[in-house]
């Protein structure tokens, strides 16, 4: 009698069983925030994750994935160093290329900055062609000492971001870390950045920050797309606890790469605490010119 009623409860619930794994099978449709098809020559779907705007702290949230990285050969200053990254899914098998989607038109993003924040670069590891899990990226750092690595990317079968962190030592006399204020006006190649802060539409919760780029006439430059978007942007605290990859937040959208804007681009911006937060805007100031921008924002001022 006991054994029929286990049966039963049994039968009864395993269309439910079914039907979460159907759906954990699933694929992530491509959502509204970027055009649904990338331009790229294989004209493949791009998705994209929520439109976070929070600063994530990956010293308190972690992913079930594991991550080995290591360098080919000690890693020195000025000179070009090659890394490669394992990556295991939560039950240990590896994360291939197949379980990536597009995200902003590549499989991982991947930040890595110095301890200073004064080196930053944005890379996207290529996936190895022998060995599944197994990827590769190459950098050259300007800075001896620690650098911080996180990988941002969206599995295939699920639709929420998976961010991971890992650090290398670059050799030679540790950089000094000094104090930093507010600083939010940057001249790069006769254009003049600027980091405005919105008081009427920001909350405490988040910041509208707007990105302006005039030349020397006072005009507006023209932004070119990078990675499907006219403009991408990175914050880090200064203990490099996480991070957060920001996106703008108007209505236009690149729908090819030869599509231009011209004119200011906002983001939203939500962090943990009080403090100096550095930002890395990266745009396109030409078609074929990619810039990396460095600002020092105060949250809670």
């Amino acid at each position: 009698m006991k054994s029929n009623r286990v049966t039963i409860s049994i039968l009864l619930g395993l269309p439910f069983i079914l039907v979460f794994f159907l759906i954990r099978t699933l694929p992530v449709e491509p959502c509204e925030f970027l055009h649904e098809e990338t331009y790229n020559e294989e004209g493949e779907l791009d998705y994209c994750g929520s439109d976070e705007t929070g600063f994530v702290d990956l010293s308190v949230r972690r992913w079930p994935m594991n991550i080995d990285m290591k360098s080919i050969k000690p890693v020195v200053v000025n000179q070009l160093a090659q890394f490669e990254i394992k990556i295991e899914k939560a039950d240990g098998s590896p994360l291939t290329s197949k379980d990536i989607a597009l995200s902003h038109t590549k499989k991982i993003h991947l930040l890595a900055v110095d301890q200073s924040l004064n080196d930053y670069h944005h890379i996207h590891p290529v996936a190895d062609d022998l060995y599944d899990g197994a990827w590769h990226f190459s950098l050259t750092p300007k800075f001896s000492g620690k650098y911080s690595v996180f990988l941002d990317f969206i599995p295939l079968k699920s639709p929420r971001r998976v961010l991971l962190s890992t650090s290398f030592e670059t050799k030679g006399t540790k950089s000094i870390i000094v104090g930093r204020e507010e600083k939010l006006e940057f001249s790069y190649d006769n254009i003049d950045f600027e980091l405005l802060k919105d008081p009427v539409e920001s909350t405490d919760e988040q910041k509208i920050i707007t990105l302006r780029a005039i030349d020397k006439s006072g005009q507006d430059i023209t932004f070119h797309p990078v990675m499907g978007a006219f403009a991408h942007m990175v914050a880090f605290d200064n203990d490099l606890n996480g991070f957060a990859h920001l996106h703008p937040i108007t209505d236009t959208i690149p729908s090819s790469e030869n599509q231009t804007h011209q004119g200011p681009l906002s983001f939203g911006f939500t962090a943990p605490n009080e403090g100096i937060y550095r930002l890395w805007a990266q745009v396109k100031t030409s078609s074929t010119k990619e810039v990396f921008i460095p600002f020092d924002l105060e949250f809670g001022s």
